[in-house]
């Protein structure tokens, strides 16, 4: 059986992480943006060249500023933890501010 689509996946596992009620503010619009960074992020991990680093930034600057912090956090759904900070970074991205911690996430990250 093939493993599902990261966007298929991503909203179980954010509340999981962030808890149940952790997708509320997002809109519709925002709601496809975080689809569309999740398989962005899957594409990261096999290329990781700027452009599509790029691509992921720019989807996420479509969200609402305060919901930016569940694309942050579906980038550890796809890779790892330590990838997160890595990828915002060359997404061009504005460094988040009060990001909640994933209940999963190590210490050191």
């Amino acid at each position: 059986m093939r493993p599902k689509p990261p966007a298929v996946t991503i909203y179980p596992w954010l509340r999981a992480n962030l808890g149940p009620h952790c997708l509320a503010p997002l809109t519709g619009s925002d709601d496809r943006a975080l689809l569309a960074a999740v398989q962005i992020v899957e594409q990261w991990s096999y290329d990781p060249h700027s452009d599509v680093a790029l691509a992921f930034g720019a989807v996420v600057r479509r969200m609402q500023p305060k919901c930016r912090y569940l694309a942050y956090h579906a980038i550890a759904h796809v890779m790892d933890w330590s990838n997160r900070a890595e990828l915002w970074d060359r997404a061009q991205l504005e460094p988040l501010s009060n990001v909640p911690r994933c209940a999963a996430e190590p210490h050191e990250a």
